[in-house]
């Protein structure tokens, strides 16, 4: 390595190459985001990546991470559920705001600061809620996993939308855009009233066992 290239890695931090690849996942989605594109966006080597991130998947964990940065979270003064509301709404906004982010999240392990603490926060609200110690983890994965599954399903509506069928073919049924906010709001009222149904079912068995 010449003295000018190891002077340019010097330069080049971990947060440089994020910002690179978070640019890249904006412009060409995650299916197309590589090692070697990211090096060529910052005029380096392909290998001389690996000095900063063992693989692409530690790389995408830190994307993940400054994704989370960017989600807005709710007042805890307020009820729980205008908090999940809120949070599942930041997300959303988020996941629709950097092209592919929801696959990103999907495809990383949470394992970095700011992603671990906004899982806290989730199961904080659902803490609020009355839940017992031990659904919180399966209210926490359901949210998450509702969430998530929904904005990838919007991808592909938007897909549909913007190219029409794969193949030009014709379906045999009009494709109908439906109103993905009022989708997503009928989703989440549904999951609010399934775990306050829930919690009255806990606190009826628990004063029954007294």
């Amino acid at each position: 390595m010449t003295s000018a290239n190891g002077n340019q890695l010097k330069k080049i931090d971990k947060s440089i190459i994020v910002q690179a690849a978070l640019e890249l996942l904006d412009e060409e989605g995650i299916r197309q985001l590589t090692m070697r594109k990211v090096a060529d966006r910052l005029n380096i080597k392909g290998a001389s990546l690996y000095w900063h991130f063992q693989n692409k998947n530690e790389l995408l964990a830190l994307i993940a991470e400054e994704i989370c940065k960017q989600i807005q979270l709710p007042d805890e003064d307020r009820p729980w559920e205008e908090q999940l509301l809120d949070l599942s709404d930041q997300l959303r906004k988020t996941y629709l705001s950097v092209r592919d982010s929801a696959h990103v999240m999907e495809e990383t392990i949470p394992s970095t600061p700011y992603r671990i603490s906004l899982i806290e926060k989730v199961s904080g609200i659902f803490a609020q809620s009355g839940l017992e110690n031990e659904d919180l983890f399966s209210a926490s994965w359901m949210f998450n996993n509702y969430v998530t599954s929904f904005v990838i399903e919007e991808y592909r509506i938007k897909s549909v939308e913007e190219d029409g069928p794969p193949g030009g073919i014709e379906l045999p049924f009009a494709v109908r855009i439906p109103d993905m906010d009022r989708e997503f709001r009928f989703g989440m009222e549904v999951l609010i009233n399934g775990l306050k149904s829930k919690v009255r079912t806990n606190g009826e068995r628990s004063g029954e066992a007294t």
